[in-house]
């Protein structure tokens, strides 16, 4: 889920690239970048702030390249919470603290973030959070608001374990979470073992991940805080067949399906649309760039994940699985 909403991060930083008119160099502007997902169910919170310039003459490649460029230095990022109280996050090192920056166009060291830790704010969900960077200077202050998503609670009876994973049957998937929550993700984790066919001690844990949505949306005029996805059971052996690659030389076993569901909020649906937005064949291929910041470009929302673990499969799912039409020669 993450490398999704981290995604929709870069596709929307680069939704005018179809457009050949624009303008490369100008003066010199100071423009805010921000990044931030926020989940009550988190330890810590990070949120990323860089800034986008490019002075005349500039090389971007080389910029790109220089962390006093990509760094503001004397800052202070705020959560501010409805009530008006503020909490002042941390300038940390994302290398230090297990989050290490891809390598690519910008420098990678220092990676930058601004924490706190959970129990010094404990954030609740349902409340209004504000993000507040002061720049000084006599800049504005950049802002930017979430509403933050609530726990998810994932039924115990739909889908009911043992799984039944008949091919004509729905997998009945059934969560609740507050009105808050706009938008789904869906994942189905196969887990299984594997081993060499003359060697059950080469024995390894491997899983697949059928991702059965990544936009499921909350119908808008629905009132009730149940939601529900119903993917069928032959499109999971389906799915099967072709994640996991046959091979007559090794045994495998099944041990266990999780189901993930993560919801965000309405600033998700609102990027996607945009997205969207005078797209196709008709198009003018000139397409507005989402930002909920209040100055500069970025992105600023709150999610939520809940998870069932360890489902088992019933007799009937367990023999679809070894002697389908599907899966038959995945050696189950």
């Amino acid at each position: 889920m993450k490398n999704f909403f981290f995604g929709l991060f870069i596709l929307f930083l680069g939704l005018s690239a179809c457009s050949t008119d624009f303008q490369l160099e100008g003066e010199w502007s100071d423009i805010p970048v921000v990044y931030g997902f926020v989940s009550i169910q988190d330890t810590a919170h990070y949120i990323r702030v860089q800034r986008a310039f490019l002075e005349p003459g500039g090389n971007a490649n080389e910029i790109a390249q220089i962390p006093d460029s990509l760094y503001y230095n004397d800052i202070t990022v705020e959560f501010i919470r409805e009530n008006g109280d503020a909490y002042q996050l941390s300038r940390v090192d994302g290398n230090l603290e297990g989050y290490p920056r891809e390598d690519g166009a910008f420098a990678t060291s220092p990676n930058y973030l601004y924490k706190i830790k959970a129990n010094e704010i404990n954030l609740q969900g349902g409340e209004l959070l504000t993000l507040r960077i002061n720049r000084g200077d006599d800049l504005e202050p950049v802002t930017a608001e979430t509403r933050l998503i609530g726990e998810i609670s994932m039924s115990e009876t739909s889908p009911s374990s043992p799984l039944n994973l008949e091919y004509t049957r729905f997998i009945n998937t059934v969560w609740q979470v507050s009105l808050d929550a706009q938008i789904f993700d869906i994942k189905y984790i196969f887990n299984y073992k594997e081993s060499l066919a003359d060697d059950p001690s080469t024995l390894v844990n491997k899983s697949v991940t059928w991702d059965f949505s990544n936009e499921l949306r909350r119908d808008p005029t629905s009132s009730s805080v149940s939601v529900f996805a119903r993917p069928q059971g032959i499109s999971f052996y389906q799915f099967l067949g072709g994640a996991i690659e046959e091979n007559p030389n090794v045994n495998r076993i099944f041990d266990g399906m999780d189901i993930q569901v993560t919801g965000s909020g309405q600033e998700i649906v609102d990027l996607i649309n945009i997205a969207r937005a005078n797209s196709g064949i008709t198009s003018s291929q000139v397409v507005p760039v989402y930002s909920n910041i209040s100055e500069g470009i970025g992105f600023f929302s709150s999610r939520s994940v809940g998870k069932r673990t360890n489902l088992t499969l019933n007799f009937s799912s367990q023999d679809s699985l070894e002697n389908g039409i599907y899966t038959r020669n995945l050696n189950f």
